[in-house]
């Protein structure tokens, strides 16, 4: 049985951010890809707005919040994901997309 430390991300929308929230909170490693970085720096803007909100709520103390944000990298190239352990698909609905994703994420 394998453990899973690192999680990929493909998709930095409101899944996709919503999916990186709570892996991060549950300590795995992150990393999102998506095509543009300000995508990306909004994922993570969006993340720390939320998880400021569960401080503020007294779900979340601010050193979890901080750590959990240190978890989460990012980056617009599939490599990212060269040590994930697994790799979620949260792009946009678009069959055409995602079947391109699975194409180059699984080479055969």
């Amino acid at each position: 049985m394998s453990t899973i430390k690192k999680i990929g991300i493909i998709g930095a929308g409101q899944m996709g951010s919503g999916i990186a929230h709570v892996c991060a909170l549950a300590g795995y490693e992150v990393v999102i890809s998506d095509i543009s970085p300000e995508i990306l720096q909004k994922s993570v803007a969006a993340i720390s707005k939320n998880m400021d909100r569960q401080v503020q709520k007294g779900k979340l103390t601010e050193a979890d919040k901080t750590a959990a944000i240190a978890r989460i990298a990012t980056g617009s190239d599939l490599s990212v994901f060269h040590d994930a352990d697994l790799v979620v698909e949260a792009a946009t609905e678009n069959e055409a997309l995602k079947r391109e994703i699975f194409k180059k994420l699984v080479p055969n």
